[in-house]
């Protein structure tokens, strides 16, 4: 890889020094085939082919619109490889924003995963598309588009009159030329196109590929979106490494895949760890009184010898005694039940985790390593690696990145993995930087003395009380969603006299708890408004308010009808909370915790 100067080379890279090695597996009829190297560089570059056949060119977009697969990655090679431009899309998008995109970015192609997603933009008004390309044909009619396979078969007579042609395309891509376009979730207005470019992308993956140790050895799963940049960097990881990679197109079944697989390094959002231990938590509760008392004493020890190696302590020889017990009872098995038996490395990025959700895991024996980036940074720009970790911070900058805090407390970087522009957005990039160059994150830190970085929420998000306090909604919302049976939370109360919360009920500790009492046939609509459970959810706001000054206490709450999701438009692709959406569909809501103060 310290050879490779752009990414159009890695796949052809990896395919010369791992042939005949298995690269990932795909499910088909209900099992896990394997794929080489050598299958893989053969078929992206016939798709290469066919696209540069098609009419596409050094520099021009070809966007993608699909679920995670492995044809989506397969299409990201095949058009890096020939120079052109990948433009990722959220399958979840309505059509008017992939309509916006798809004309923001000119695209010349679209690759689209199946019928529904052809469906939303076929009609759309758009001069600068000239092919629709369909992964997943199934219940479409004959039309003016091609399938994977026409494209590939195009690709193949191409090449076989043009025989260099794909080394030709290959070396003509310089580092300085745009890989990809990855357009912003768009929280507060439309997506800004953010400009990656071959270089970004290349030191990137090198970087954090020594900088976490990870080995060719190493089985990983690739599940979350690929149009986001953190799961698209990851696989840039994979291939230089030599990870052998799982494709999983259903989060809801990443636990179970987990067992069937056997990963050794996982990468998941916050919302994903703590799904996992909203089901731990309930499925303890359903136990049989004596195991019940086991699983918690387990805990008990586990939480304690965490905090002793967290603050460098000894483990006094009976509190050793005592883990190792509960390591060999308890946590080995819960450990394998959850990730596997060979699991080694678990990250966390893209949002907050709380810390709570953190001591969990580090109880059971699994270190979360968290880290941070955005979009603009390549993905992730500081870490914490093994032997070097600070649980609740997002560890140290890569090599090379550099890390600063403004007089205001917002987080400035410099580094290799930050992006040069906006696409056709020259007001935003200038507004992106300051004057010496050092990128505006818009989240609010602090460095520790040993160079650790401490994230405290976005800089927009941050509430001003009426009484001119400041208050990170993060830190609040981490502390009510830590009780399992609080899946989302949103604080609001800028230039309010005191905090309020929307929560949401996690539906399947929710319904756990319904059935327990013989009420499962009740909606959870329903159960959001039965006073036992709202003395649940005031016990759990009473016990957040504990550790918090007055003026960050929550004073009111109301539970939502329904949990926030990408389907109701009020999370982002990924999955973080779209506040100006919330607040405007649940104004009434937020205007009636205030009383006469609301008028």
């Amino acid at each position: 890889m310290e050879t490779l100067q752009t990414i159009a080379h890695l796949n052809q890279w990896r395919a010369q020094q791992s042939g005949d090695a298995v690269a990932y597996y795909v499910l088909r009829q209900g099992g896990y085939v394997p794929v080489t190297h050598a299958e893989s560089y053969t078929h992206h570059t016939n798709l290469a082919m066919g696209l540069y056949a098609l009419g596409a060119r050094r520099g021009d977009r070809v966007a993608i619109i699909s679920n995670t697969r492995a044809e989506w990655m397969q299409f990201d090679s095949a058009i890096l490889s020939m120079g052109g431009v990948v433009v990722g899309l959220y399958p979840t998008s309505p059509a008017r924003q992939m309509g916006y995109i798809l004309d923001h970015s000119q695209a010349r192609m679209a690759v689209v995963e199946n019928k529904e997603q052809f469906d939303k933009i076929a009609g759309l008004d758009l001069p600068a598309l000239e092919y629709l390309i369909v992964i997943d044909s199934s219940g479409m009619s004959p039309g003016d588009w091609l399938t994977l396979d026409e494209v590939a078969t195009k690709g193949k007579v191409l090449l076989a009159s043009h025989p260099g042609l794909p080394d030709e395309l290959r070396n003509a891509v310089q580092p300085e030329d745009i890989a990809a376009l990855i357009y912003t979730s768009g929280t507060t207005g439309p997506p800004k196109g953010v400009v990656m470019r071959h270089r970004n992308l290349v030191i990137i993956a090198r970087d954090v590929a020594n900088f976490l140790q990870l080995r060719p050895d190493d089985v990983g799963l690739i599940y979350l979106p690929l149009a986001h940049s953190l799961q698209r960097v990851t696989a840039y990881i994979g291939q230089q490494v030599g990870i052998v990679g799982y494709y999983l197109d259903d989060m809801t079944r990443l636990v179970d895949t987990c067992r069937l697989v056997q990963p050794t390094v996982l990468s998941a959002v916050p919302r994903i760890y703590e799904k996992i231990h909203t089901a731990v938590m309930t499925g303890i509760k359903k136990a049989p009184p004596r195991r019940q008392k086991l699983v918690y004493a387990a805990l008990a020890v586990g939480e304690e010898v965490a905090r002793r190696r967290r603050q460098n302590q000894p483990l006094p020889l009976i509190l050793k005694a005592k883990h190792l017990f509960y390591d060999r009872l308890v946590f080995r098995k819960l450990r394998a039940a959850l990730f596997g038996s060979r699991i080694r490395y678990l990250s966390s990025g893209a949002a907050p985790i709380s810390r709570e959700l953190l001591y969990f895991f580090e109880a059971i024996g699994l270190t979360i390593y968290e880290g941070y980036g955005l979009t603009e940074t390549t993905s992730p720009i500081t870490v914490n690696r093994p032997g070097e970790v600070k649980l609740g911070t997002v560890g140290r900058p890569l090599p090379g990145a550099e890390v600063k805090i403004a007089s205001d407390g917002e987080i400035l970087l410099k580094g290799p993995g930050i992006f040069s522009e906006y696409y056709q957005d020259a007001d935003a990039t200038r507004h992106a930087f300051t004057a010496d160059g050092w990128f505006c994150t818009g989240d609010i830190g602090e460095l520790d003395e040993d160079g650790y970085l401490r994230i405290t929420d976005r800089k927009k998000n941050m509430i001003v009380t009426a009484g001119g306090k400041n208050v990170a909604p993060a830190n609040v919302e981490n502390l009510l969603v830590a009780n399992p049976l609080i899946s989302q939370a949103m604080v609001h109360g800028d230039r309010r006299k005191y905090l309020v919360a929307l929560l949401t009920l996690d539906p399947e500790a929710i319904l756990a708890w319904a059935n327990e009492r013989g009420q499962g046939a009740r909606a959870y609509e329903e159960l959001t408004q039965d006073e036992a459970v709202l003395a649940l959810v005031q016990t759990a706001v009473d016990k957040a308010n504990a550790s918090l000054a007055r003026y960050e206490q929550i004073k009111y709450f109301c539970i939502l009808p329904e949990e926030m999701s990408v389907a109701n438009g009020l999370l982002t692709p990924s999955l973080k909370l779209k506040r100006r959406d919330v607040e405007a569909r649940y104004q009434a809501w937020l205007d009636g915790m205030y009383g006469e103060e609301a008028q």
